[in-house]
């Protein structure tokens, strides 16, 4: 039990030198992207639209829903026959979008309606750039470049895929998802945007995640700290969403989006670094373990 509680406050401290390690790295990052920042701002939507764009979607009804999970449920089943390292992001995804369907009549949103555009839409930013990546063409932005890269050489930890993932989606993904929402006229409140969190804390895929694909996901883990975590990146989101919204010229937002890029970029390659199998090691007994829990 003390090992438990030591590795649990390690995992936290090391999550907070993230942040502070990103502060440091992001501008590395923002100036080599400002040229292309400042394409993304002259044409700002860069999903797929495919979900956003079905009609229920569309009108922000609660059939949106099952679109979404019907079509995160189809690439999930893939990544989980592969035993691909993908798949652990991809599962808790899944599990806090059923979630979300589930507590939509009972969080107290203020307008249901905008956080269904809100969900589709967010899936549609992971999509597109999940398939720009894997299909070599389109866009993909560096924080998913890193992501993808990791899973891809099997280089670090399930509980590295799963935040490489959460940091990617959410400070990258979702300050651009409400200012695309916002352009289109469907802006979502900070109050409803707070909401969330609601739903975000009852979300439980851990053991399923440690079941499936990798026994040693959830040791040394600390639920808390890593779900208060997920709560500041998302006020970040919402306040890096802001910046663009009222950012008063493309170059202004060029530069705001170039933040954005280069500092969930650094937080992406902080999370490599600090959980990155030890030399010596790699992946082969979960990769293992895997295999004979899909049998």
């Amino acid at each position: 039990m003390n090992t438990k509680k030591t590795g649990a406050q390690t995992s936290a401290i090391e999550v907070t030198r993230l942040q502070i390690k990103a502060t440091i790295m992001m501008k590395r990052f923002a100036k080599g992207l400002a040229t292309l920042s400042l394409l993304w701002a002259i044409n700002s939507t860069v999903t797929s639209g495919d979900l956003a764009d079905k009609r229920a979607c569309q009108e922000g009804r609660p059939h949106c829903t099952h679109f979404v999970i019907q079509e995160m449920e189809r690439r999930f089943r893939h990544l989980a026959k592969d035993c691909d390292h993908n798949a652990i992001f991809s599962l808790l995804y899944l599990r806090t979008t059923e979630k979300f369907r589930d507590t939509l009549s009972s969080i107290g949103y203020d307008d249901p309606a905008s956080i269904v555009r809100q969900d589709a839409l967010f899936a549609d930013y992971y999509f597109s750039a999940y398939d720009a990546y894997h299909k070599g063409e389109g866009f993909v932005p560096p924080a998913w470049q890193i992501a993808f890269a990791a899973a891809g050489q099997r280089r670090v930890t399930a509980a590295g895929n799963a935040l490489l993932g959460i940091n990617a989606h959410v400070q990258r993904d979702l300050p651009f998802t409400l200012f695309d929402l916002d352009q289109r006229g469907f802006p979502v409140s900070h109050a409803d945007h707070t909401l969330v969190n609601n739903f975000l804390a009852q979300v439980m895929a851990d053991a399923e995640i440690a079941g499936r694909f990798d026994p040693t996901f959830d040791d040394n883990s600390d639920p808390a700290a890593l779900l208060q975590l997920l709560f500041a990146w998302r006020e970040l989101a919402f306040t890096n969403y802001l910046r663009l919204r009222n950012a008063p010229t493309a170059e202004a937002r060029a530069a705001v989006t170039a933040e954005i890029e280069g500092f969930a970029a650094a937080v992406a390659a902080g999370i490599v670094q600090q959980t990155a199998y030890p030399p010596g090691s790699d992946s082969s007994s979960r990769d293992a373990f895997c295999a004979e829990m899909r049998k």
